[in-house]
């Protein structure tokens, strides 16, 4: 019985851990899909994709220029956000949105010893 509760309780457990998560979410418009970024070499979070328009209205309205690149802490909090230049193509490279995560992870971690 012990066993079994301290499987349950190790589950329970680590579905929070990785419901803390860092999340990468790319918003983009149809017609600008030619200047969707490529995130698929970003590690340590969760990389979704959305058109712009299957978003909410207020988000709609919020969204200045496409795409946009967003970074949600485990706490559904936005940290960051990497906003396309007048190209219509997101500047950054890669390896900042990934030092950025990397930040991100690495604040959540001192917060919580």
């Amino acid at each position: 019985m012990k066993k079994f509760i301290l499987c349950v309780i190790f589950v329970l457990v680590a579905g929070f851990v990785h419901s803390q998560d860092v999340t990468v979410l790319q918003i983009n418009a149809k017609w600008n899909k030619q200047n969707n970024y490529d995130l698929s070499g970003i590690t340590g979070a969760t990389v979704k994709f959305s058109w712009l328009k299957d978003q909410p209205k207020d988000v709609q309205n919020s969204i200045q220029s496409v795409p946009v690149i967003v970074i949600i802490d485990g706490n559904g909090r936005v940290r960051r956000q990497f906003v396309a230049n007048l190209s219509f193509k997101i500047q950054e490279t890669n390896m900042q949105i990934q030092y950025e995560i990397n930040r991100i992870k690495r604040t959540r971690r001192a917060s919580t010893n």
